[in-house]
């Protein structure tokens, strides 16, 4: 069954995969209406993943739901000249690209909630074609906890038996197990995380302290932001909560070291060390 289950798994995103190379984004890939709350999808990318980029651009102009903004945001090293052709073509359906510091995955957040402070931030990666429902079921998720971060994609945090926290490898993935806010809970970014306005502690934006404690760790940073700011973070159910990836190889991926290698347990004791927060308080 499991290989059964898997070759489903695999014609459904090459359909995917084929639906948004070949579908063309019309002119209103972008809101037109009127919102008391406006939407800004925001990625990081760089030149490695650039010649795929426009077809992960191309699932978010698709979606049910229209974003208000789509942000990507390159290291100031890029430069306008290493875009590509196809790049270049989404500026006129309404992408915008900025040139910022290099503070890899970490790009995609920080620079766009502190330029539109009371605007809702969807973050999603570059390397994957979206659901065309994932805005929509973001944002209804959003309206029943307004204060919660909503993620499609969440792994829960678990406790060793003298009340630890429990290695990264041993946490429950793509959990799904509760629907309600919980401090247990940590958003991976690569299934499309919803951050409402002003739900970070203070030192979200700091980067020297990130650049020190967590560069390459963005899901692990934020989690801890979350957390000293009180905000809790609730699963979206959906069909789809791992999104298909673009790349069969995806040789640049920041999860083999971080998973692979364990680095995300270096990060997660250095967050705690810093910043003194007890395993009793994810809960």
């Amino acid at each position: 069954m499991a290989g059964i289950g898997y070759r489903i798994y695999r014609k459904i995103h090459y359909l995917m995969r084929r639906a948004v190379v070949v579908a063309a984004p019309n002119r209103n890939a972008l809101n037109s209406e009127e919102r008391t709350e406006r939407v800004i999808v925001s990625l990081a990318s760089y030149p490695a993943r650039f010649a795929h980029i426009h077809i992960a651009l191309k699932s978010i102009m698709l979606q049910s739901m229209k974003p208000d903004r789509i942000i990507v945001w390159l290291d100031e090293g890029a430069g306008q000249g290493g875009l590509t052709q196809k790049m270049l073509e989404m500026e006129q359906y309404g992408v915008e690209y900025r040139y910022v510091k290099d503070l890899k995955a970490h790009k995609k957040y920080i620079y766009v909630m502190q330029e539109f402070p009371e605007d809702i931030v969807i973050t999603i990666d570059d390397d994957v074609i979206y659901p065309k429902d994932m805005i929509e079921t973001l944002v209804k998720v959003h309206r029943r906890y307004p204060k919660a971060v909503c993620a499609r994609r969440v792994h829960k945090i678990t406790k060793n038996a003298d009340g630890t926290i429990a290695p990264y490898h041993d946490w429950l993935g793509e959990y799904c197990g509760c629907d309600t806010p919980s401090h247990e809970l940590v958003a991976i970014g690569v299934g499309g995380i919803l951050y409402p306005p002003h739900c970070l502690y203070e030192k979200a934006f700091d980067e020297e302290l990130i650049g020190k404690l967590c560069l390459k760790a963005d899901d692990i940073w934020l989690k801890f932001m979350e957390l000293l700011k009180g905000t809790r973070v609730v699963w979206v159910p959906c069909k789809i909560p791992m999104p298909g990836l673009i790349e069969k190889e995806q040789k640049t991926s920041l999860n083999r070291e971080n998973v692979d290698q364990n680095m995300n347990d270096v990060y997660f004791a250095n967050m705690i060390t810093y910043f003194g927060v007890r395993a009793d308080e994810f809960c």
